[in-house]
């Protein structure tokens, strides 16, 4: 009776990690496939940005992640492995001194491990997205503030 128990549980055990196995192949592939999209758009690294407060973040992959600074001021990070669960923390806290994140000397905190920031790159989020790639395959496209004029004839 107990080792009839005991396989029925096993095997359930063993069809949920089969499953999410598969589950994080996929969502490896779409965080590699992101990356390409970002590293498409972004220029070349920059040693600091200006920063006062994180709008958003999308993690890529194992040593990058995306970083909303602003509504369409986004930013590739990568950092120096080993950054262990980068690819799956719910959160990032990021280290600044006076309003400026430094390449090479700021770190990211993932779950309280600290990862040091190899480089920062800015992306023209604006022309990614006109090119009608979604940075974040989980939601649609944010709306295009619309343009303020004068109000005056």
């Amino acid at each position: 009776m107990r080792s009839l128990a005991f396989a029925r549980t096993a095997l359930a055990v063993a069809l949920v990690f089969a499953g999410t196995s598969g589950a994080l192949a996929d969502t490896a592939k779409v965080q590699a496939e992101n990356l390409a999209k970002f590293e498409r758009f972004a220029g070349k690294p920059v040693a600091s940005i200006v920063y006062f407060q994180q709008q958003g973040w999308q993690p890529l992959g194992d040593t990058h992640f995306a970083l909303w600074t602003g509504v369409n001021k986004v930013y590739l990070f990568q950092v120096a492995k080993p950054c262990v669960n980068l690819s799956w923390t719910n959160g990032i806290g990021i280290e600044s001194h006076m309003h400026q994140i430094r390449a090479r000397f700021d770190y990211v905190h993932v779950q309280g491990q600290p990862c040091q920031i190899e480089s920062i790159r800015p992306v023209d989020y604006l022309a990614m997205r006109k090119a009608g790639l979604n940075a974040d395959p989980r939601k649609p496209a944010a709306p295009q503030p619309a343009a303020s004029g004068s109000g005056g004839t």
